[in-house]
């Protein structure tokens, strides 16, 4: 079983179609062989994205729509959420003075970090951050962690 820690930017491509959404499909569809976690704060940077992409017009409001309502189904069932809690919130600060990141991202660095330390802990394999954020990979990596870029899945 491989673990993954899904930030905003993966996810999204599940509902807005782009480069690298087949496979994050595929990923995701594959929920008995793999676990998935993610930062509580997805939920607001997914429903922000398809937000976006109706202001820009490259989906249109009923689409949208069943967009939403499939994430609020498929985040019951495909992964589960890190809370974001106090140790969640130093790390990220840390991270930011250690790499250029954006606030949600390195929330999501020191989330998916801390949940790689209990997995350690538990003798589990470390998770594989996805992500289509460059830096956020580029963090990741430079912290020791396995990475995926869903855009080098055309």
């Amino acid at each position: 079983m491989t673990v993954y820690y899904l930030d905003a930017s993966a996810i999204a491509k599940r509902y807005l179609r782009e480069q690298g959404s087949a496979w994050i499909e595929t990923l995701i569809e594959q929920v008995d062989a793999h676990r998935f976690v993610s930062a509580a704060v997805v939920s607001v940077e997914v429903l922000a994205a398809i937000a976006r992409a109706v202001r820009a017009r490259r989906v249109g409001p009923r689409q949208a729509q069943q967009a939403i309502a499939r994430f609020s189904v498929d985040a019951q069932v495909y992964w589960r959420t890190w809370a974001i809690t106090d140790d969640v919130l130093q790390r990220a600060s840390l991270l930011t003075l250690r790499h250029p990141l954006r606030a949600y991202d390195a929330v999501h660095l020191a989330a998916a970090l801390i949940w790689a330390d209990d997995l350690a802990d538990a003798g589990a394999p470390a998770p594989v951050l996805v992500s289509a954020d460059i830096d956020l990979l580029a963090a990741a990596q430079a912290e020791g962690m396995q990475t995926d870029n869903p855009n080098d899945h055309p």
